[in-house]
């Protein structure tokens, strides 16, 4: 596999980033949300490149100490191929490196791709979300790591 690179996410990279979306989300973020984080400063949006195409991203936010992954996906293409675990690790480096103490996301619960690589990175289920998605409606899962 070619080298990839886990670099913070910039402008250049959002066509592509908002059409993966599209592509893997029923209910997508917008070209504009994610513009909207590149330009926050409690906001850590992160890309995995490989040569100039965007493999997977994920969108992070740090206040109190705390750590939300807010957004995670890989692109199709890319899948079974460890970028995923590469976009984790640098997620578990900024936690560490900015001192948070928690990391909590939420996960659709029927995506149980996603909540077996968490599991896998040590975060724990501590509720549930009724309703939370929709496109189709779903709860989620809420997960935490402490660190």
């Amino acid at each position: 596999m070619p080298d990839v690179v886990i670099r913070k996410m910039a402008e250049r990279d959002l066509m592509e980033i908002v059409a993966l979306e599209k592509e893997i989300f029923a209910d997508p973020w917008s070209y504009e949300a994610f513009r909207t984080d590149i330009q926050n400063p409690m906001a850590f949006p992160l890309a995995a490149v490989i040569g100039e195409s965007i493999a997977g991203y994920s969108c992070l936010y740090i206040v109190a100490g705390e750590m939300q992954i807010g957004n995670f996906a890989v692109a199709p293409d890319h899948r079974g191929r460890g970028i995923a675990k590469l976009l984790m690790n640098r997620i578990l480096e900024i936690a560490k490196e900015r001192e948070c103490d928690l990391i909590f996301l939420e996960v659709r619960e029927s995506n149980q791709p996603a909540r077996s690589l968490y599991e896998s990175y040590e975060f724990k289920v501590v509720g549930r979300r009724v309703g939370y998605y929709r496109n189709p409606y779903e709860n989620a899962i809420l997960m935490t790591r402490e660190l």
